[in-house]
């Protein structure tokens, strides 16, 4: 497992490991200053609640699926957001997740927002989404020079992802959230590795090119391990090869986790 910063700010990033279950999970930039929640800022309260949420479940022995899980993680947000009187006027805070429960001979896995799962074997699979950078591209590529009216235009796509019911949707405790989860089941026996990565990591595919196919990004991680992939990301950030211009930041948190049958 991994997870580094993608700058000065701290970490909304979070990858864990408990029982049967492993995950990861990217916080969504906060759209506010202050902080509502008991947290440094409200995203950090959801990513350490999720956190926290999907160890208990892995050490209570879950093994049922895993949108199952999250529909009852983002039920239970919701409820504590109410007991901690979260303002109902403020868009609440959202993230990413990429699920993976081990149901013995099977696994089940879900992803919500624009998380990846990566699966190598006889049953190759892919659960990913562009549906989110071709969106933050737009909006980039707008210029809007106006700060308080790109992040009103922010609060308005983000709203739209937690409650549309569109293709897809980001995970959130909004009230009238409706969350989209793209899920995928297979068998260990057919399997090599599975990896879950926040679209920090998946950068080394989708921005920077340093690699075409996921298939490849496994068989590095296996042979060199995920410090050596997250290593090539800073690389590229570091060096600005990666110029920022589809993207409001230039560098992300990353998180990943690496599943083998061994």
């Amino acid at each position: 497992m991994i997870t580094t910063a993608g700058g000065l700010r701290e970490n909304e990033d979070r990858v864990g490991q408990q029982g049967a279950l492993a995950w990861v999970i990217d916080g969504a930039t906060d759209l506010h200053q202050d902080a509502a929640l008991p947290a440094k800022s409200d995203v950090q309260w959801l990513v350490d609640t999720i956190d926290q949420q999907l160890t208990r479940a892995g050490e209570s022995g879950y093994v049922g699926t895993a949108a199952t899980m999250l529909e009852a993680v983002a039920n239970d947000i919701a409820r504590r957001q109410i007991a901690l009187c979260f303002p109902a006027h403020r868009v609440p805070p959202a993230c990413s997740v990429a699920l993976c429960v081990d149901q013995g001979t099977r696994y089940d896995i879900t992803r919500i927002g624009d998380a990846t799962a990566v699966i190598t074997g006889l049953q190759p699979a892919v659960l990913a989404t562009d549906y989110f950078d071709r969106r933050e591209a737009t909006a980039v590529a707008r210029g809007e020079p106006d700060s308080r009216r790109v992040i009103a235009a922010m609060q308005e796509r983000r709203l739209h992802t937690m409650t549309s019911g569109d293709i897809e949707s980001v995970f959130s405790g909004h009230p009238r959230r409706l969350l989209r989860p793209h899920s995928v089941a297979g068998t260990w026996a057919a399997t090599d590795a599975i990896l879950l990565c926040t679209d920090g990591f998946a950068r080394l595919i989708t921005d920077y090119g340093l690699y075409h196919q996921w298939a490849d990004v496994v068989t590095d991680a296996l042979e060199h391990g995920l410090p050596y992939l997250e290593k090539l990301i800073r690389e590229v950030e570091s060096t600005q090869h990666g110029d920022g211009r589809s993207r409001f930041k230039r560098a992300d948190d990353v998180a990943a986790v690496l599943l083998t049958t061994n």
